[in-house]
């Protein structure tokens, strides 16, 4: 321990060194010091640096500073792998009664339904930590915020009135988010299936009012991601610039002001 205060007073100013160093040695020898004496003495070392900073200089630790930070955070944050699919939703005949849209909103109102998501949570084993904390629910919430499903802006070049979907799903393992985005896939074409077959068994729906002049194709199928969507380590480094930018220009004022300050 000893050892280690000697090498953290060299982080001292040379002028403190040659005006305390001998009074600090006799210290370190009739004492025992502690870890809280190490802490001590860094945040000292590091407020006796810094007052004899010029303000350019503190700007650009502070800079650097929130850069590394930032950068330790983006490692520490787990990666997330995005996968995704592409479905095509085709009007067989104009006297549809529904457009595309709407039917697959309707299918994915049944696809993402609460007891479909858990069973997929339970199949796959998905958020294995979040089960053993919270309720099953909640990581229904979790898997739904990690699911999205939107329809692509540019029509079918050969057939203006189908729809494109893109389904994506994004989770911290490559292989699974394919896994359960060809899952959510399939799923999407089975539950317009189980629509039409309910709608003619239930035989209240009038023949010109069928789903049935609708087709489902997957045009791309689930991808497997190559390299993680999250976290966007740049972003992290340019907020961490800007916060330790803003942080150094901060100190260096604040300090600036204390040396002007008459006593």
């Amino acid at each position: 321990m000893k050892r280690i205060l000697e090498l953290l007073a060299r982080l001292y100013p040379p002028n403190w060194r040659r005006r305390y160093g001998a009074e600090f040695d006799a210290l370190l020898e009739d004492g025992a010091p502690s870890a809280r004496d190490t802490l001590d003495l860094l945040w000292g070392a590091f407020k006796m640096q810094i007052t004899t900073w010029s303000f350019g200089r503190i700007t650009v630790a502070g800079s650097l500073a929130g850069v590394l930070v930032a950068t330790a955070i983006s490692f520490a944050v787990p990666l997330h792998y995005l996968s995704q699919s592409f479905v095509e939703v085709t009007p067989a005949n104009g006297s549809a009664p529904q457009s595309p849209r709407r039917l697959m909103d309707n299918v994915a109102q049944d696809v993402f339904s609460r007891d479909s998501l858990g069973s997929i949570i339970q199949e796959h084993n998905l958020y294995p930590r979040e089960r053993a904390r919270v309720p099953l629910d909640d990581v229904i919430d979790i898997m739904r915020r990690n699911i999205r499903v939107y329809s692509l802006t540019l029509a079918a070049p050969e057939n203006r009135d189908a729809i494109r979907f893109a389904v994506q799903f994004d989770y911290s393992d490559p292989h699974v988010a394919q896994d359960v985005n060809a899952e959510l896939t399939s799923r999407v074409i089975e539950g317009n299936l189980r629509m039409r077959q309910q709608q003619l068994d239930s035989g209240s729906t009038p023949i010109s009012q069928l789903n049935l002049g609708f087709q489902f194709a997957v045009l791309d199928p689930p991808t497997l991601p190559r390299k993680p969507s999250a976290p966007n380590r740049t972003q992290f480094a340019a907020v961490g610039l800007f916060a330790g930018l803003l942080a150094g220009l901060t100190l260096a004022i604040a300090l600036g002001s204390r040396r002007t300050t008459p006593v």
